[in-house]
Formats: C-alpha cells, sequence, structure tokens
C-alpha cells in the first residue's frame, strides 16, 4: 500500500474535501482522486461517500482512518530519529505537560534548547495526568512531563524532583499569618480546586479520604491561573504544590502555610515515555535539559 496515497487519503478525510486537502498539501485535485481510487481499489470497497456536501467516510474508510493515524504519526517520528541522526539538526517532539510546568520552567527550557538546535521543532501541550498517560500510551506524545505520574508497566518514570503541598491564601486571609495548618483549620473556608483528572487533585484525594475531610469546593477548574486568583481573594484557600505559586508569593498576592497531613505525602515530578517505543535523540536531549534545569532550579 502507497505512503503518498495514505496521506492523501488522511488529508481528505480531514479536510472532507479533495480541493481543500490539494490545498493544504499543494498538489493537484485529480492527483489526490487517483490516489484515493488506487486505494479503494487494492481494499476492493469505497473508502468516500461523494455527496454535494463534501467528502463522507464509508464504515471501510472509518475503519482504515482509525489505523493509519497512528502509522502516520509513527512515521513523523522515524523521520525525526533519522534526521536526528544527522547530528541533531532537525525533527519533531510531542510533549505533553501539567500547568504548572508550562508557567514555571518549560519555556526556559525551550529556549536553551533551541539555542542548541534551532530547526528542532515541538510540539507542547497542556494536559492533566489522565491526558498525558493517554497520550503517551497512543502515541500522540513522546514525553509527558507528569506531576504524581501513576504506576504503569508500559510507562517509564525517571523522577525529577520533590514538593510539598502548601496551602495557597490572600495576605488578609484570617490564617496567612502561620507556618503550619491542619486540613480541620481549613475546613471552615471555601476551596478552589483543581479537576480530578490532574495528578495533584488525585493527590489531594488521597488525603482527604485517609483524614475523612471533605472541602467547601466551590470552584473546580482545570485553569491554575483561576485557582490562583480565586485564592488570593477573600477568605477562600487552596493547595497547590510549593513551586506552582512561588511567583505569587514573591510578589505579595498569595501566603502559604504548611499543611501537617500532608508532610509524609510529597509531590513527585517525573518525565514520562513508554517503555517499549525508543525515543528520538532529540526527545533524549530534551530530557536532559529538563532535568539539570530543574535540579539547578531546586536548588
Amino acid at each position: 500500500m502507497d505512503f503518498t496515497a495514505l496521506r492523501y487519503f488522511s488529508a481528505t478525510a480531514q479536510a472532507r474535501s479533495i480541493r481543500a486537502a490539494s490545498d493544504r498539501l499543494h498538489v493537484s485535485p485529480s492527483a489526490i482522486s487517483r490516489q484515493i481510487a488506487k486505494l479503494e481499489h487494492e481494499l476492493r470497497a469505497p473508502i468516500f461517500d461523494r455527496r454535494a456536501q463534501g467528502m463522507k467516510l464509508t464504515a471501510a474508510g472509518e475503519i482504515l482512518l482509525s489505523k493509519i493515524d497512528g502509522v502516520m504519526r509513527e512515521f513523523s517520528r522515524v523521520k525525526s530519529h533519522i534526521a536526528a541522526l544527522q547530528d541533531l539538526q532537525a525533527g519533531n517532539v510531542d510533549v505533553y505537560c501539567f500547568q504548572t510546568a508550562i508557567e514555571s520552567f518549560v519555556a526556559p527550557v525551550l529556549n536553551r534548547f533551541h539555542v542548541q538546535y534551532p530547526d528542532v521543532t515541538f510540539h507542547v501541550r497542556m494536559s492533566s495526568t489522565d491526558e498525558a498517560i493517554e497520550a503517551l500510551i497512543a502515541g500522540v506524545a513522546e514525553i509527558g512531563l507528569i506531576l504524581n505520574a501513576p504506576p504503569r508497566d508500559n510507562i517509564t518514570r525517571l523522577e525529577v524532583f520533590r514538593d510539598r503541598m502548601v496551602a495557597a491564601l490572600s495576605p488578609t486571609h484570617p490564617l496567612a499569618g502561620r507556618k503550619i495548618l491542619s486540613l480541620h483549620e481549613l475546613g471552615g473556608f471555601p476551596f478552589a480546586l483543581t479537576e480530578p483528572s490532574f495528578g495533584l487533585r488525585q493527590q489531594l484525594d488521597r488525603v482527604f479520604a485517609k483524614h475523612r475531610f471533605e472541602p467547601n469546593a466551590f470552584c473546580v477548574t482545570n485553569s491554575l491561573a483561576l485557582i490562583k486568583e480565586v485564592a488570593g481573594i477573600g477568605n477562600n484557600c487552596t493547595l497547590l504544590p510549593r513551586f506552582a505559586i512561588e511567583q505569587e508569593l514573591a510578589a505579595g498576592s498569595l501566603r502559604s502555610a504548611g499543611v501537617s497531613e500532608f508532610a509524609s505525602d510529597p509531590l513527585v515530578f517525573c518525565i514520562c515515555s513508554l517503555s517499549d517505543r525508543s525515543l528520538s535523540p532529540a526527545a533524549k536531549v530534551f530530557m536532559d535539559i529538563v532535568v539539570d534545569y530543574c535540579r539547578r532550579y531546586r536548588h
């Protein structure tokens, strides 16, 4: 089966139009039509219904598309590996990472890498822990920067650093002057929390269950920026890794306090990859830079 035909088919399926696919691929519509006809001849089944509204996949086309997406991604990764062998002057790296990493260290790490290897392209997507694990397993991501990565037999985890959970409060909060608090003391105040798909929320829920604590969570969101804004107003509060609020602490917009129930339950930041898939040279160098930067940063 011709890879070019598969590429033309995938583009047409995404665009739902041969004309739109030809514009995207910079080839003639007739060339795409010929390749699609070639595929249909090989499969002995139509893969598109030609309609006035555009090209719609048949059942056979749906099956074909579901199978080749992974093949296309893997081929792209293979090209990156081969290009990198030339002395790491090209390639693509797909990274899924948690929001606090983006806010605190991903930008300087990417800049350091780009200065050394300007022709390597990164595709970085902010994600929850669950989304990052799924992306690694599906082959969509090559690297996951994950907080509290769950143990999986098919995921390799490299621990980079540990942090502790703290209560984040406004400077005017009644408990703002305290260095150590308990969940019981926080129980009377409204909470802003991350969604359950986040690794840090999963840790919170484990500790909450262990101590039979039910927070008064009036705001649940996938935005750490919103959580920090809410925690900085009135008597609201939240629980976050300390490194997630270092900028706010320095600016004076938030205060922090340790929480006794989390003293023996650290947050663990890991770089994760799929165990049975080799990393591209660019991804390996990126991992080394992340580890070096973060360990220097944490010290």
